[in-house]
């Protein structure tokens, strides 16, 4: 057939295939890497933000979340009440409500007791502008802090190792360390709280003469501060109370044998946390009610 004619021309088209449809697991894989990266940033932050006390709570728990933490034996990281965990060794404490039960906050508790109460904070500034005042030799106190407690205002005094407040195994106050309190106490007389004033040491055993120990140490260096403090003007009717607590209660809990653990806190007391620390060794320590007040029979206790 002639190229000109109406014959039918057939055209042929070669296809050339593209890949194919790629799948979505990229995605899910981008996000979970963003929920994880997500998930650490948000760990950091609360590692920052956390008290020690939260901290030591959320460790306790992931060593051992059934039994007994390092945080006062919680199930839970943080304790809400009404769930407490079992304990391999008894501990009795007055203060612990019975199992099931939540301390409801009282009207008195809401309003002034607590870290963040208008006491608290008055105190703390009061004590900061009688500081700012004799900034001469307070100043160089590299290693003093105050800071705001649910009891009121705490001044601790942190121990250097190049620059020692007590001689070595001892309570006598090396000159710096007396001259600084001496200088605090006028601030403490023109503010009237009650003073508490506790004593801490390290984790290294102490083994003095006598039998002396790490209670006995951190008891009295509180009491010299007492002495240096009245010696300065306090009056004695104004310590509420002086403690030695060993090394029981570390600064730095994640290094015990720290030198900041050996330390002097004192506490300035809010008058709710002042009438509390009555109230509680009134019936913790005081006199007991008189077996002949009792109607006491052996049916009764066995």
């Amino acid at each position: 057939m002639a190229l000109g004619s109406n014959g039918l021309v057939i055209r042929r088209v070669k296809k050339i295939k593209k890949g194919g449809h790629h799948s979505g697991a990229w995605k899910i894989a981008l996000a979970d890497f963003a929920l994880a990266m997500m998930a650490l940033f948000l760990v950091l932050w609360i590692l920052s933000v956390a008290s020690p006390e939260e901290l030591a709570s959320i460790e306790g728990y992931f060593q051992d979340p059934t039994g007994a933490s390092t945080a006062g034996f919680s199930a839970n990281p943080i304790d809400l009440g009404g769930s407490p965990a079992k304990s391999p060794e008894k501990k009795l404490d007055l203060q612990q409500p019975e199992a099931g039960s939540v301390d409801v906050p009282t009207r008195d508790t809401q309003m002034g007791n607590g870290p963040d109460s208008a006491e608290s904070n008055s105190l703390n500034n009061m004590v900061q502008e009688e500081l700012s005042k004799m900034n001469v030799l307070l100043s160089q106190q590299q290693n003093m802090r105050i800071e705001i407690t649910p009891l009121g205002v705490r001044i601790t005094l942190l121990d250097d190792p190049n620059k020692p407040m007590f001689e070595r195994g001892s309570a006598r106050m090396m000159p710096d360390i007396e001259n600084t309190l001496l200088t605090m106490a006028p601030i403490f007389n023109k503010i009237t709280n009650p003073i508490v004033i506790t004593g801490h040491t390290d984790s290294s055993k102490f083994s003095g003469s006598g039998g002396l120990d790490n209670w006995d140490l951190s008891a009295m260096r509180a009491n010299a501060a007492r002495h240096i403090l009245e010696e300065g003007g306090v009056e004695d009717k104004r310590i509420a109370q002086v403690i030695g607590l060993s090394d029981t209660i570390p600064y730095n809990r994640f290094e015990t044998d720290s030198a900041e653990n050996r330390r002097i806190s004192i506490t300035l007391l809010t008058d709710d946390a002042y009438k509390k620390l009555l109230d509680q060794n009134r019936r913790n320590y005081g006199n007991p009610v008189q077996q002949s007040d009792l109607n006491i029979t052996p049916e009764t206790v066995f």
